[in-house]
C-alpha cells in the first residue's frame, strides 16, 4: 500500500517556502510585462515628431522629443555620467528659457558632452568650452537623482552628480525656483533611459525561471528527504 507520511514541520515550511518562490516568479513575469509595455509606450514616444517646447505645459511624457529651446552658452553646469558611447565625463547642461505657461522660468539642455581623458577625447565630441547649438534631437527626462552612495557635488565649479535645483541655480546664476525640477532636456541618442534599459525584460524571465527552478528543486529535496526516511513510498501487506 501507499505510505504517506511525511514530517508535518518540514512539510508546512516547504509549502510556505515553495509558496514565497512561487510568488516571486510570478512578480518577476508581472514585471516583464509591465517593461515590455513600457518599452513599448517608450517607443511610440520617441518615435513621434518633435514637439514645441511649450509642451512642457500640456503633461509631458518621458521621452518625448522637443525642439526649440535655446540654452544659453554663457552659462552652464556639469552633470557627471556617460557619453552616448559609453565613455565617462561630464554631461554639459545649460539653461533654456521657458514659455510663460511653464511653472517655472528655465529648463536644462544637454548641450555637449566633456570627456574625463584625453584618450576618449579622441573619439568623443568635447564641446567645452562653449556648448552645441540648439538642434532637433533632444527628449524629455526626469533629471538624475542622488543615489545612496552618490558622489559629493562641488557647486562652486559647476561639477554635480545628482539634480540640485537650488545648488544649480546659484552656480548659474539663477534666481531660487527659476529651474524646471520635474524635467530637463537631454540628448536623444535613440535608446530607452538608464532606469528602463537596466533591466530588460528578458532578465526579468531569467530571474523568474530562477525562482520557479529553485522551487522545484526545494520539492524535490523534500520529496527525496521523506523517501530515503521511509516516510513516503510503498509497503508490503
Amino acid at each position: 500500500m501507499i505510505l504517506f507520511r511525511p514530517y508535518p514541520v518540514l512539510s508546512v515550511l516547504t509549502v510556505m517556502a515553495l509558496a514565497l518562490l512561487l510568488a516571486l516568479g510570478g512578480w518577476q513575469l508581472d514585471r516583464r510585462a509591465w517593461k515590455i509595455d513600457l518599452l513599448a509606450e517608450h517607443a511610440a514616444i520617441t518615435d513621434a515628431p518633435a514637439a514645441p517646447l511649450d509642451a512642457v505645459c500640456d503633461g509631458p511624457s518621458a521621452g518625448q522629443p522637443i525642439a526649440g529651446a535655446q540654452p544659453d552658452a554663457a552659462r552652464m553646469v556639469r552633470v557627471f555620467g556617460r557619453s552616448t558611447g559609453g565613455a565617462p565625463g561630464w554631461r554639459l547642461f545649460a539653461p533654456a528659457p521657458l514659455p510663460d505657461c511653464a511653472e517655472a522660468g528655465f529648463i536644462l539642455v544637454e548641450a555637449g558632452f566633456a570627456p574625463l581623458s584625453a584618450a576618449t577625447a579622441a573619439t568623443e565630441a568635447a564641446t567645452a568650452p562653449g556648448v552645441r547649438a540648439a538642434r532637433d534631437g533632444l527628449r524629455l527626462e526626469t533629471p538624475l537623482r542622488r543615489g545612496v552612495f552618490g558622489a559629493v557635488d562641488t557647486p562652486d565649479r559647476g561639477e554635480f552628480y545628482a539634480f540640485d535645483a537650488t545648488s544649480m541655480e546659484a552656480a548659474l546664476g539663477l534666481e531660487p525656483g527659476a529651474l524646471l525640477t520635474g524635467w530637463w532636456l537631454a540628448v536623444d541618442d535613440g535608446r530607452p533611459p538608464a532606469w528602463l534599459a537596466a533591466t530588460p525584460p528578458e532578465r526579468h524571465f531569467a530571474y523568474a525561471l530562477t525562482w520557479y527552478l529553485m522551487a522545484l528543486a526545494l520539492a524535490g529535496v523534500w520529496l527525496a528527504l521523506n523517501i530515503a526516511r521511509g516516510r513516503i513510498g510503498w509497503r508490503r501487506r
